[in-house]
């Protein structure tokens, strides 16, 4: 699993020249958060990107999904992080696409656990160029037995992974190497999906949140197999 160290997404995105006046207030919203960096509280800042994203600018409401997520000056609300991230990816934001499909896949944020509905996230994530998306995609892809193409869809999307920077795909692409048929067996999907799962509770507790294992706890049960 690649561990991001950063929090939040800084992108920096041109404007057109004519933009809706909504949109470039959006911009200056966001674009002013990101410079107040390291200079204003957390509790300006995440004021900024919640105005930003109330008016629609999609990294906005990814990086207060994350602040969510972490409890950033704000209580952990996976539920409110699934809102804002559901916002996001409403407009193809590649990494708002990876952060939903693992609310969808472990059942947090008050969604109800929908394995396909994960999937077709991660798929859409990777084919936006978001390499945690493509190592989701992957993963799921290399245990669908019976699917004559899946193996070489897994070790092509961890190629993409691994090509992107993912510091769990090279490990992964010698287990699926190692099988003829380009399969994970389920304790090496497993271990894959527990480490996820506990990232979202290391990155709460990176903000000395004490809430966030139980928050997560509270979430459906997660077979360690994953999907057959």
């Amino acid at each position: 699993m690649r561990k991001t160290t950063l929090t939040l997404l800084w992108l920096c995105f041109m404007l057109s020249p004519f933009p809706a006046l909504a949109e470039k207030e959006a911009d200056e919203l966001y674009e002013k958060a990101v410079r107040m960096h390291g200079t204003a509280s957390t509790e300006e800042i995440f004021s900024l990107y919640a105005r930003a994203a109330e008016a629609g600018h999609a990294a906005a409401q990814y990086n207060v999904a994350m602040m969510y997520a972490n409890g950033e000056t704000v209580n952990v609300d996976y539920q409110q992080s699934a809102y804002w991230f559901q916002k996001s990816s409403n407009q193809n934001f590649a990494p708002a696409k990876f952060r939903l499909g693992e609310l969808y896949f472990f059942g947090m944020g008050g969604l109800q656990r929908d394995v396909e509905r994960a999937q077709g996230l991660f798929q859409h994530g990777a084919e936006l160029g978001d390499v945690d998306a493509q190592m989701n995609y992957a993963i799921m892809r290399a245990v669908a037995r019976g699917e004559e193409s899946a193996g070489d869809e897994a070790l092509y999307w961890m190629e993409q992974a691994q090509q992107g920077g993912h510091e769990s795909a090279e490990h992964y692409i010698a287990m699926l190497q190692a099988n003829p048929e380009k399969q994970l067996t389920p304790d090496q999907q497993g271990v894959y999906w527990t480490q996820q799962r506990n990232y979202w509770i290391e990155m709460a507790a990176a903000y000395g949140v004490r809430e966030a294992e139980e928050a997560v706890g509270e979430s459906s049960t997660l077979d360690e197999a994953g999907p057959q």
